[in-house]
């Protein structure tokens, strides 16, 4: 509870200073000083809130990200695989799908595959 006292006690002085700082002239000093007092600003919001937080909270804003990332991933894949299929589909029927998808995993690395530069670029005919 002290902590969150101090940390609001510090950010209200920097506040202080910031309005203090609007009655000088504008230069290039006075906006280093200003850019860096916002930063301690933020600083200390970002403090103020990990300290407030409660355990649920944390817990819900961990499983927001993880979903998040889940989304991406899926998203991702998705687009990969309609990729190969569409590969598939235009130019090699006879492949399977494992066989182009290896074959765009090397391509991506940079090595030599059986499939020419031009079907990576367009896959459509």
């Amino acid at each position: 509870m002290r902590r969150i006292k101090r940390l609001e006690k510090d950010f209200e002085s920097i506040n202080e200073e910031l309005e203090k700082l609007e009655s000088f002239r504008d230069t290039i000093l006075l906006r280093k000083f200003k850019r860096q007092l916002l930063g301690e600003l933020s600083t200390l919001r970002n403090q103020i809130k990990i300290t407030t937080e409660t355990r649920e909270q944390r817990e819900e804003q961990k499983q927001k990200r993880r979903n998040k990332a889940n989304r991406n991933r899926s998203v991702k894949n998705k687009r990969v695989w309609k990729y190969v299929k569409s590969i598939k589909e235009n130019y090699f029927p006879d492949k399977s799908l494992k066989e182009i998808r290896t074959s765009l995993k090397n391509h991506r690395k940079g090595l030599e595959t059986d499939i020419p530069d031009v079907v990576w670029r367009n896959p459509s005919p």
